[in-house]
């Protein structure tokens, strides 16, 4: 008996101390993309959130349609001009509404490319001063004022560049061009048209003349400014 027990404990340590056999490697692989090939592990599970959704969203559109046509026949059963009155109204406001919408996304489209544009062209060729006076003077003709102050800021800054004898750097805001010189002369000159194209160019506000007159004697200041201090170095 007592031997008995020995080799059963001796059998036991043996089965113990033997190496674990895994599974073939093709078997451990056909395992895994069982597993993987569950509801629960698939990346693309969430489309029933997404149907469900717009199953949600239709319903609603239905619905809402639903009522507007029981309003509308109850309404033409009572006084069928008033609602066919009504439906107009509804039908031009929503043409008005989808009209402004597009107007708008045109316009911003429009106004991005041209502001796009003229800072680029500004940026890649050498500047003449009084070139960009004149554009903006012709701006100023077709009534687009924004554009010509623009203008005569840059023909500012460039009177500027020339007097310091060295490029601004690139990307620099207009604020930071304006505390440049806040101890200089031309600080009240070069706030105008900070002013202008922030609140008219960035803002919503409608350039008008009177800001484009205010902007060019701005401009014809710095020049003068300029003009000084070069005659002034000369002699």
């Amino acid at each position: 008996m007592t031997m008995h027990v020995v080799a059963e404990m001796a059998t036991a340590l043996a089965v113990v101390d033997a190496p674990i056999r895994l599974p073939p490697p093709e078997q451990i692989r056909r395992a895994a993309q069982t597993v993987l090939a569950r509801p629960e592990f698939q990346a693309d599970g969430s489309t029933e959130a997404a149907e469900g959704f717009w199953s949600y969203l239709h319903r609603i559109v239905r619905e809402f349609m639903q009522a507007f046509q029981d309003a509308f026949e109850w309404l033409y059963q009572m006084y069928p001009v008033l609602a066919w009155l009504l439906i107009s109204a509804l039908v031009i406001t929503v043409v008005l509404l989808i009209t402004h919408i597009v107007w708008t996304v045109v316009m911003a489209v429009r106004h991005g490319r041209r502001r796009v544009s003229l800072d680029d062209e500004l940026a890649l060729r050498k500047i003449d001063p009084a070139e960009l006076a004149e554009q903006a003077e012709r701006a100023r003709r077709e009534e687009d004022y924004i554009l010509g102050v623009r203008l005569l800021f840059r023909a500012s800054l460039t009177l500027l560049e020339a007097r310091e004898g060295k490029k601004f750097r690139p990307g620099a805001t207009n604020r930071e061009h304006l505390l440049r010189y806040r101890q200089t002369p031309v600080y009240d000159w070069l706030a105008r048209f900070v002013w202008v194209i922030d609140s008219k160019w960035y803002g919503s506000e409608t350039c008008l003349p009177a800001d484009f007159a205010a902007c060019h004697e701005a401009y014809e200041k710095i020049a003068s400014l300029n003009a000084g201090q070069a005659d002034a170095q000369h002699a």
